[in-house]
């Protein structure tokens, strides 16, 4: 009797791929970005307006060019956010290797430009770039990189925190010579909080930013003009006329502005009482002429960005993007805090402007592209990442 044939087993289908799921990005980010910077466009007009005219005869003209910063800025802040985070740590080197060739830029003859005793610009055509601004950014990046990369073993002194240290170190040279102090101690307290965020133990960070902190004090101390300007933060009113004058400026317009303001546009520290009203002190003008409810609205949407970006930082889906945006909000939240105070007198004068608000090319594309970074991560960010993350620190 012929016997059937064995049955053939039959072939394993492939289960199809899922596409992958939709780039969604922090919708909320966006509209408070976008808002400060409508925000800061309106007070650039309203402070710079007289002062534009008695200088260049056209009382647009720094609404004109701080409209073209923020342009380019969203070039870049758009390039950021299609690109997936994770390829900044294969751009790290080159970035970092570019602030540097820019910093030393700053010195070339002819393409170098100085202002108010500093070296701290390159241009061409009239468009200046600060390239502290972009050593910022490329030193937080490769720092975040690094960290990432010995995540395991980020204690280690001579393998990881050392060579950290003299990456961070080669940049600060070449900004605090321009001088530029401002920015110089800017990016050791970022660095100093991405080790934070990154786990290194407390007395290791006791041990690593004491020092940091006494060096930058001596180093605040060691020029006149810093004493100077130290001594007028103690009592501005006791040199009004000299080193205290900002500070007072801006309190009087404060003052002048009370609880309701004086009206948009009615502000008189800007009528050249107050030198550079939409640049450092943007938010003395803000305060005269919208007064409490204005600076409630600007503080407002700061904390909100403040929320977002730690919330992104939270959702992260590894350590790279975390300490990225954990860094990237401090950064941007905490010079508008220390601005502010600044303009309230509560801190000394370091020459550091309002994130989105104030006028300067170099600071605001800067902080687009860091914006830009964050809708990256967030696009990441998954709900089980956020799961993952809630059982455990923050920042692991």
């Amino acid at each position: 009797m012929p016997t059937s044939p064995p049955a053939r087993a039959a072939s394993p289908v492939a289960a199809p791929v899922p596409p992958p799921a939709p780039r969604s990005y922090d919708v909320p980010l966006v509209v408070v970005t976008a808002l400060l910077l409508a925000y800061g466009l309106t007070m650039v007009w309203s402070a710079s307006a007289f002062v534009a005219q008695e200088e260049t005869s056209d009382g647009y003209h720094f609404v004109t060019r701080q409209i073209l910063a923020i342009v380019v800025g969203l070039v870049v802040g758009a390039v950021a956010t299609a690109t997936p985070y994770r390829r900044l740590q294969s751009y790290a080197p080159a970035l970092y290797t570019l602030s540097l060739v820019f910093l030393c830029a700053v010195w070339i003859p002819g393409l170098g430009h100085s202002a108010n005793g500093a070296q701290r610009w390159f241009g061409l055509a009239g468009i200046h770039f600060q390239p502290a601004e972009l050593a910022k950014v490329a030193v937080l990046i490769g720092l975040a990189t690094w960290l990432h990369k010995h995540r395991a073993n980020i204690h280690h002194i001579q393998g990881v925190l050392l060579p950290a240290g003299v990456a961070i170190l080669l940049p600060l040279v070449f900004i605090i010579v321009q001088p530029d102090f401002g920015s110089t101690a800017i990016i050791v307290l970022l660095c100093a909080g991405m080790l934070f965020f990154a786990g290194l133990r407390l007395s290791w960070f006791a041990c690593l930013v004491g020092p940091l902190v006494g060096l930058l004090g001596i180093v605040m101390v060691a020029e006149p003009y810093r004493r100077a300007r130290l001594l007028s933060f103690l009592d501005p009113f006791a040199d009004c006329a000299g080193d205290g004058y900002q500070v007072c400026q801006s309190l009087l317009a404060l003052h002048h502005g009370g609880l309701a303001g004086r009206g948009l546009g009615e502000g008189s520290a800007k009528l050249l009482y107050l030198p550079e009203p939409y640049n450092d002190f943007l938010a003395a003008v803000l305060g005269e002429e919208l007064g409490l409810p204005g600076f409630v609205v600007l503080t407002t949407l700061y904390v909100v960005l403040a929320q977002r970006g730690f919330s992104i930082a939270r959702r992260a889906p590894d350590l790279f993007g975390s300490l990225l945006a954990s860094t990237f909000t401090v950064m941007l939240v905490g010079q508008a805090a220390l601005n502010l105070g600044v303009v309230l007198s509560v801190v000394p004068n370091k020459g550091l402007v309002l994130p989105f608000m104030s006028y300067g090319a170099s600071a605001m594309m800067m902080n687009i592209a860091a914006v830009g970074v964050l809708l990256s991560i967030s696009a990441e960010c998954r709900p089980a990442d956020a799961k993952a993350r809630a059982a455990g620190p923050v920042f692991t």
